[in-house]
């Protein structure tokens, strides 16, 4: 059947009929690995074993079309997603993100007892030891303030570029997710995949 639904949509019905391939291939690897009877319950074995056996069958001819239509969806919006730069600005998204968790802890571990190189002369020898008595072997020591105010000031600036750039183009990505796509789908998964009316 064909449907023509959004790309985010698509990507919820791939997710849908792997979740179902998980249930189908443990079921029938249960079916043909694992079934076991007691050995006084011997009575009508063979019918509920043909009735196992053509469930496991039914399981493997869905999977197989589950899968290949999985591998198909996939595709098709690999392409799609390449047509519409969703992949580029994806990319553009993760440095955004990583480069402003950056920003974030430099600022956010910047403390009051940090001690400008400067000031560091003005510093009592015993200033933050735990041990007055061995000072040298100590193992405390001053945490130097190396980023001065402009630079903490000039990083909060990235950082909230850096956020806004993000939240533009994870704007975009939405955007471009709304287009759709025509797939064909096999009429026996549309009830797995959530498109059953």
């Amino acid at each position: 059947m064909k449907l023509t639904l959004t790309l985010t949509r698509w990507h919820k019905v791939a997710e849908r009929i792997n979740a179902a391939l998980k249930v189908c291939e443990e079921r029938s690897l249960a079916a043909l690995t694992a079934t076991t009877i007691s050995p006084w319950n011997k009575e009508g074995i063979e019918e509920k074993a043909r009735h196992i056996a053509g469930q496991a069958r039914s399981d493997l001819t869905l999977i197989e079309a589950a899968t290949a239509a999985v591998a198909g969806i996939r595709a098709a919006l690999a392409h799609r997603n390449a047509d519409l730069g969703i992949s580029a600005r994806l990319a553009e998204v993760e440095a955004a993100n990583r480069r402003a968790r950056l920003y974030r802890e430099l600022i956010d571990k910047q403390r009051a007892d940090m001690v400008r190189p400067e000031d560091v002369r003005h510093v009592p020898a015993m200033a933050g030891t735990d041990e007055p008595l061995w000072p040298r072997r100590s193992g405390s020591g001053i945490t130097l303030a190396i980023a001065d105010k402009a630079l903490i000031d000039e990083l909060r600036g990235k950082l909230a570029r850096e956020q806004a750039r993000s939240h533009v183009l994870l704007d975009a990505i939405a955007d471009a997710n709304r287009e759709k796509l025509e797939l064909d789908l096999a009429d026996e998964l549309l009830e797995i995949a959530g498109l059953a009316a």
